[in-house]
């Protein structure tokens, strides 16, 4: 959102904090409190897989990981308040995060796109706007990238994956597809909100890789432990 649209919002919805709902000024993303109470955990994933408790012995498509952050309490509600649809801001706020670490990390590094984990378009409808995007919009502007929403789609599933369990997830997966695109050589990152179990967003990376990309890296706000 530009500052011109962010501070005639502000008039009629005053700006929140996402994370403790906190008013905040017109041109904040989270509160200065919430904002230092928040603890990185980049330095403490694997920088393969993006979890803190590794589950590199599976079989993974993406190359390397850019995660920033553990779902719980105050991250846990920031993003809460983007997947409920009613606050942007901590979506804005991890992307910048997360932009910052790949300037710092991959500065050396070439990246020809990023793409959002998509959504079905009932639940795109229903929400107004794909978390995911949001994020990738500011890894995108900070990496000078294209964002690219129209190479991986979903299909409309009977459950939201958020409420099923690991095996349940596995089987979900298939209803993400891919569009006959060519991607021979491409490096590309792929972004999420949350990862769990990281079979969503393997199961992007095998569909990129199917179409000859050539490295994927998965960049996600946080991740958090399996139910």
């Amino acid at each position: 959102m530009n500052t011109i649209s962010r501070f005639l919002l502000d008039i009629f919805y005053p700006n929140r904090c996402p994370c403790c709902s906190d008013f905040i000024r017109w041109d904040k993303l989270i509160c200065s409190k919430c904002h230092k109470s928040i603890d990185p955990v980049f330095d403490r994933v694997c920088r393969k897989c993006g979890k803190e408790i590794c589950i590199c012995a599976e079989q993974l498509y993406y190359d390397s990981a850019v995660v920033p952050l553990r779902y719980e309490n105050l991250v846990k509600e920031g993003i809460l308040s983007l997947k409920r649809g009613y606050n942007k801001n901590f979506g804005e706020y991890t992307g910048k995060l997360i932009a910052g670490i790949f300037l710092d990390e991959y500065k050396d590094s070439h990246f020809d796109m990023i793409i959002p984990v998509p959504m079905s378009k009932k639940s795109l409808a229903k929400r107004g706007y794909n978390q995911a995007e949001i994020i990738s919009k500011e890894i995108a502007a900070a990496l000078n990238i294209p964002l690219r929403n129209d190479i991986l789609y979903k299909q409309e599933q009977k459950t939201s994956q958020h409420y099923l369990k690991r095996t349940a997830r596995m089987l979900n997966i298939t209803a993400l597809k891919i569009n006959d695109i060519n991607l021979e050589g491409k490096s590309v990152i792929i972004c999420d909100d949350v990862i769990t179990t990281g079979s969503t967003v393997n199961r992007c990376a095998k569909l990129l890789k199917s179409r000859g990309a050539e490295n994927v890296t998965l960049a996600s706000a946080a991740q958090s432990k399996l139910r």
